[in-house]
């Protein structure tokens, strides 16, 4: 489903063909030691994204970034951030691991929540690049589009 209102910032398309998911990734001590093997399973695929940053998303990736001792708090936080991250996914053409289209993520923290952490965490990294990128190269007028 995809978003009916118009909206009153450009969207950004961002490619997601560099997003994988490592398969028999090692971590000891917090450190990655064996990468592991990555499949990229968006090739020719996109996202669009809101190119807005709330203060509550912000507010929860601090929270992850920090660090969270007990796995309640981990889950409610990763919960939130999908939560408001869903918010600025307009829409997206992404297929499941099987080949199948993935439902519209624009207000649908569920469809977030089916997501690997590998595809999770691309799109936290590639909503906040391309916002900074954007920000950057459209300097105060905000009205050039990136593709």
């Amino acid at each position: 489903m995809k978003s009916t209102g118009k909206l009153k910032i450009p969207a950004i398309k961002v490619l997601a063909d560099d997003c994988s998911i490592s398969i028999g990734q090692v971590i000891e001590d917090g450190e990655i030691t064996d990468p592991g093997t990555p499949h990229y399973i968006h090739i020719g695929e996109w996202v669009e994204v809101m190119p807005v940053v709330a203060v509550r998303e912000v507010m929860q990736l601090s929270r992850l970034q920090m660090g969270i001792e007990d796995r309640g708090s981990l889950g409610e936080s990763l919960g939130q951030l999908c939560q408001e991250l869903s918010k600025r996914l307009v829409a997206w053409n992404w297929t499941d691991l099987v080949g199948q289209a993935m439902e519209q993520p624009h207000n649908r923290p569920d469809v977030l929540e089916e997501l690997s952490a590998d595809e999770l965490l691309w799109l936290v990294n590639a909503a906040a690049e391309k916002e900074s990128a954007a920000a950057r190269k459209k300097g105060s007028n905000g009205s050039e589009r990136s593709s």
